[in-house]
């Protein structure tokens, strides 16, 4: 598995893994055999990804070459490069603001304060498990802090693709699962892939930074210590790269935009500053002066204008001092004989200084690519409910729940692996496809296209169901998507409507004692609800059967004397 991935790699294989793991990694056989296998077990029974002869591991650096290359070579250059590169990304305001705005959305707490909670699915628990299991993963899920730190999570995996999260556990007592976690820098830390086909990670890669003890702000060495997959919760982005060898962070979508804009921001700023000031032209009537003392003659001119007078006191008294805001203000220009005498006109500034047309564009193409509504650019615009609006946050409402599944993945297997080490797994027969995680979805307008939705399925069914070939609990189960239990609850429901309908009837009409009012029937006592004296309605489904009294047999032919006889047809 994992280290004959290694020793694969490895220039000479002379280290002994043992040592390693009890020096630096104590805790990796605790989490060697726990944990989610689904995955590996599908790709080892597949046609595609089955291949005993494709053993070459991947990293995050390179598809092929020796294990020196994969691990060693290029990866604090590349990674830790590229990772300044996304944060320096992420500090420029624009993007800033529109990661805070998708962060702000994904942590949302219900009326309980819940930010996320669990769901099981396809099973038939009793309620003292499903309790056990929920106190498990409220607890589990309380290491995590999301209510404080699940911002901070969200915008690390928008700017640097990956979050992780090492599970702590006592080795002497791993019955009692995971005690906590710890948050790992992304930039010292990579997966290590089975085969560079089905991408199946079998673990990691941790550089532990050892200080030189002499100078305890340089880092002497780095300590590789190998981690089982079990042991981090690896939470990533969802892209790749064009070779697929590193994940990619959402927010390089808008590299392009955010240099173009940079770029635009600059020349706007270099253009008002150089076109702003107001110049002034100078024409001097040199006369008929030669060329050459016409020259001489502006030359002296602009040197008086250029200069201004000040006191230096290494000079001993006033000296004329170069001004140089004067020589970009003006121009100067000789003019001939039987022209006009000296005058001086003025420059306007530059044009269409107040235009940001240009800018605003790639402003919104930064946001379009960042997936904001550019309607929430201006805070000032007030709230319009209107259908393309509508359609921007629904997109934008979509694309933060499939951030919040790809958070929630990673910490599924986390939960997978907390509930293997306390046995609760295969004490309740629980598998993976059993457990899920929903955090809560973002309000505002995914809420209100969901009630536009049950409004256009509920106009369907009042129009469909008063024409009378269509029966109602058809179109419950067609156009509201109604299942049997649903159907019959609801029916349910109504009885108990019509039964509390009733009771309101009669306190209405006889006051809160209305029980006590109601007249006894025959045979029966004061409060039932049998008799037929005084207006008061039969028991609920009808009475019993009346039968004749006991050894009186001729009382039964007397009442059927008197009855008439029936009509001859």
């Amino acid at each position: 598995g994992f280290f004959k991935n290694i020793l694969n790699k490895l220039p000479y294989q002379t280290v002994d893994f043992n040592k390693v793991l009890s020096d630096l990694n104590p805790k990796y056989q605790s989490f060697e055999d726990v944990g989610m296998k689904r995955t590996e077990a599908l790709a080892k029974n597949s046609i595609f990804f089955n291949n005993e002869y494709n053993n070459t591991g991947t990293g995050q650096i390179s598809v092929d070459g020796n294990y020196s290359n994969l691990v060693y070579a290029n990866v604090e250059e590349n990674k830790g490069g590229r990772l300044q590169d996304y944060r320096i990304m992420a500090s420029f305001a624009e993007i800033s603001d529109a990661l805070d705005q998708i962060c702000d959305e994904c942590i949302n707490k219900d009326s309980h304060g819940n930010i996320i909670k669990l769901i099981l699915r396809d099973t038939e628990l009793p309620s003292d498990i499903e309790k056990n299991l929920t106190d498990e993963f409220e607890k589990y899920i309380e290491y995590f802090d999301l209510e404080r730190k699940g911002f901070e999570y969200f915008r690390q995996l928008l700017v640097e693709a990956e979050v992780y999260f090492e599970h702590i556990i006592h080795k002497q007592h791993t019955e009692d699962g995971i005690l906590g976690v710890v948050h790992l820098p992304s930039d010292l830390i990579d997966p290590i892939y089975d085969n560079i086909q089905n991408m199946i990670i079998k673990g990691y890669i941790l550089r532990k930074p050892i200080f030189d003890p002499t100078k305890p702000g340089k880092i002497d060495k780095f300590d590789f210590i190998p981690m089982d997959d079990n042991q981090i919760s690896y939470i990533n982005s969802g892209i790749w790269n064009q070779d697929k060898t590193f994940r990619l962070p959402y927010i390089e979508n808008a590299r392009r935009a955010y240099r173009q804009l940079s770029l635009v921001e600059d020349s706007i700023v270099i253009y008002r500053l150089v076109r702003a000031p107001e110049r002034l032209v100078f024409n001097v009537d040199v006369g008929n002066m030669a060329p050459p003392k016409a020259e001489a003659y502006l030359r002296k001119l602009i040197q008086e204008y250029w200069s201004k007078k000040t006191f230096d006191s290494s000079q001993s008294g006033q000296v004329q001092k170069f001004n140089p805001q004067s020589m970009l203000d003006s121009f100067w220009f000789a003019k001939r004989a039987g022209s006009e005498g000296t005058n001086v006109t003025q420059l306007p500034g530059g044009a269409n200084l107040g235009e940001l047309a240009d800018l605003m564009y790639f402003v919104n193409k930064l946001y379009k690519a960042l997936k904001v509504p550019t309607n929430r650019l201006n805070p000032d615009s007030s709230f319009s409910d209107g259908n393309e609006i509508l359609r921007d946050e629904l997109k934008f409402a979509k694309f933060i729940i499939r951030l919040q599944q790809q958070f929630a993945s990673g910490l599924k297997n986390g939960f997978v692996t907390h509930l293997e080490l306390k046995g609760l797994k295969q004490k309740y027969g629980i598998k993976d496809q059993n457990l899920h995680l929903h955090f809560n979805v973002p309000t505002n307008f995914y809420e209100l296209r969901e009630s536009q939705k049950l409004e256009l399925k509920a106009t369907n069914y009042n129009t469909l169901v008063t024409n009378e070939f269509i029966s109602a609990t058809y179109g419950q189960k067609k156009y509201l998507g109604w299942n049997e239990v649903d159907i019959k609850a609801n029916r349910e429901l109504l009885r108990k409507d019509a039964e509390f309908q009733w009771e309101l009837a009669q306190i209405q009409g006889a006051g809160p004692s209305w029980k006590d009012t109601i007249q006894p029937a025959s045979g029966g006592e004061a409060g039932e609800l049998g008799g037929t004296e005084a207006g008061t309605p039969p028991e609920f489904g009808g009475g019993e059967a009346a039968v004749e009294p006991a050894g009186d047999e001729g009382a039964g032919e007397e009442a059927a004397a008197e009855l008439p006889e029936a009509p001859v047809v």
